[in-house]
């Protein structure tokens, strides 16, 4: 080392920091654009404005799913192909809420919910899986 003991060390690495930060001029009084500047406040998402049809296609969508709670309240074990008509029920829910051209953020929220529907079925798991949006799909309207 330079001779110096550990205390004096820290003491001049501390002298040294006072020193850029004075030559750095914190204060507001230069003027500077990131000191003077406000920093704003993140607006939330305007609520959801659903035209008649898309309220139309959420509605089918949300009997469609209420149809496979109920097709799949006697079930108790895992199937591959699922209960009588569930892969029916699922194929009308995916045309019903594809259809209704809704914001991605009900649209994913409305798969999310015929997924936890029809967890014995293994092809409508698969089926809904497929649809279920991903980042790629980040250009789509959302809403709430």
């Amino acid at each position: 080392m330079s001779g110096l003991t550990l205390p004096a060390a820290t003491a001049s690495g501390l002298a040294v920091a006072a020193l850029a930060l004075a030559a750095a001029g914190c204060g507001d009084r230069g003027g500077h654009a990131a000191a003077t500047a406000t920093v704003a406040k993140p607006r939330s998402s305007a609520p959801c404005k659903l035209d008649r049809a898309q309220r139309r296609g959420l509605a089918r969508a949300l009997a469609d799913i209420r149809r496979l709670r109920r097709i799949e309240a006697p079930v108790q074990t895992f199937s591959e192909r699922g209960a009588p008509s569930e892969n029916v029920v699922t194929g009308r829910f995916l045309l019903d809420a594809g259809s209704a051209h809704l914001p991605l953020n009900i649209y994913a929220r409305l798969i999310h919910e015929a997924k936890a529907a029809v967890r014995l079925c293994g092809d409508c798991s698969v089926g809904l899986e497929a649809a279920e949006p991903v980042l790629g799909t980040r250009a789509h309207s959302r809403c709430g």
